[in-house]
């Protein structure tokens, strides 16, 4: 569950919520995964039908790996909790409000692009658009995600690796 629908089901203040949750967490009672927590065993399954829809889902991935479908596409397909479930368990990304990658095309996305700019000291939003032969919309919200998580900087039309 949500660590947020935890504190507002538990109407818990901010602080008291938080002291808590760590204590759950320090003596067993809960594991935290990523915005989650669970009870430790806890896994995520699927039934017949949303496991039918998340490989359906998953097949059209594969078959357009630079050019997914939307979140919101997504969403429409296999409905909200399906979708965080794949979203937890690591099988999507997401790297904007509307965009989101599966994981393996994540991966390889965020390497060739380092490997691009580690070529040429630098690349732009066009470059990566033609290699990936992809729209600008998944580009975009692919180099503002590096950006956001310090993989790369913009500079002006360009990113460059950051500086570690």
């Amino acid at each position: 569950m949500p660590r947020e629908e935890l504190k507002s089901r538990l109407k818990s203040p901010n602080r008291l919520f938080n002291a808590a949750l760590r204590k759950w967490m320090r003596e067993g009672l809960l594991v935290g995964l990523g915005v989650s927590v669970f009870r430790p065993g806890h896994a995520i399954r699927f039934d017949t039908l949303q496991k039918k829809k998340a490989d359906a889902l998953l097949e059209k991935f594969t078959a357009s790996p630079f050019s997914p479908p939307t979140l919101k596409d997504c969403i429409a397909e296999v409905g909200e909790e399906v979708f965080n479930a794949l979203v937890e368990l690591g099988k999507l990304v997401p790297v904007s409000t509307e965009v989101v990658f599966r994981q393996e095309d994540y991966e390889r996305m965020v390497a060739d692009v380092c490997k691009l700019i580690e070529k040429q000291g630098q690349v732009t939003a066009a470059e990566v658009r033609d290699y990936f032969n992809t729209s600008r919309r998944y580009v975009l919200a692919l180099l503002e995600h590096l950006d956001a998580t310090g993989v790369t900087v913009r500079e002006g039309d360009v990113r460059r690796l950051k500086a570690r």
